[in-house]
């Protein structure tokens, strides 16, 4: 968490108040401990455009990127007076009496400053974003292939194959399209993996429409809400199974909570 729907939420929504013009930055005393490069003072620059790259956001000032992932707690709100958040590590001031803030309970997240060149040679260590054309069935198929031994599940959180999927998409991905999470990913089919990019887009669509997922008081979007995704998942953080009624089970794949239907689920 936040995974791509998530991302997807705040870039949207941010997006309808373009441009920001930056006149002033802030930072908190434990900044430095989520910024990988920062090449540059963002100060006097425009936010002209918000792109979201698998869980990874990108805001465009002219030639220069800042390229923001949320970890497990982070998020960017904005607002009309400065945010009054203990966990603020960032507040972009700017024209028009907007503030723009990251807030990030744990630090996990990351913000990188960097050129053009940069940025792309970052955004190349991720797989297809899964509303790309390259994120089809067929090199679904051929990375499942060509790495038989993995588990599915788990294999589904690796961002260098499948960029912006995280547990609760990976969970509800296997279950919509009737895989067990636990099926060696050279055992998928090519009609199973048709399936599964059936359920990553169904799953991404309806996560999107409900504004995100939040769970425990996580996730919340640009506004502050919280989302309400979790109100349309089949088997994750549920008791029974949103297909056919019978018990959820949890197991823990690659340290991660995994939940699968035993019914639905081959």
């Amino acid at each position: 968490m936040p995974e791509l729907p998530e991302v997807e939420t705040i870039r949207t929504q941010l997006s309808k108040h373009l441009p920001f013009k930056i006149l002033k930055v802030s930072y908190s005393p434990v900044v430095n401990s989520l910024f990988g490069e920062k090449s540059f003072d963002p100060e006097g620059m425009e936010i002209s455009k918000i792109k979201r790259y698998g869980k990874v956001l990108n805001f465009v000032l002219g030639k220069q990127h800042i390229l923001s992932g949320l970890g497990m707690t982070g998020g960017w709100i904005i607002s009309q007076k400065p945010l009054n958040e203990k966990h603020k590590h960032v507040e972009f001031i700017c024209e028009g009496n907007v503030y723009l803030s990251y807030v990030d309970p744990r630090r996990f997240g990351f913000l990188h400053y960097m050129d053009e060149e940069r940025k792309n040679s970052y955004l190349t260590r991720l797989g297809p974003d899964p509303f790309s054309k390259e994120f089809s069935a067929d090199y679904i198929y051929g990375v499942l292939k060509k790495y038989p031994g993995r588990q599915l599940k788990p294999f589904l959180l690796d961002q260098k194959y499948f960029a912006g999927i995280g547990n609760y998409l990976a969970s509800e991905i296997c279950a919509l399209a009737g895989i067990r999470p636990t099926r060696r990913a050279g055992k998928v089919t090519k009609k199973e993996s048709v399936r599964i990019k059936q359920a990553t887009d169904a799953i991404l669509n309806k996560s999107i429409e409900a504004n995100g997922a939040t769970f425990w008081g996580g996730y919340r979007d640009a506004s502050g809400e919280k989302g309400e995704a979790l109100n349309h998942l089949v088997v994750f953080f549920q008791k029974d199974c949103g297909m056919c009624g019978g018990v959820v089970k949890k197991i823990t794949l690659g340290g991660r909570g995994t939940f699968y239907c035993p019914k639905c689920q081959k």
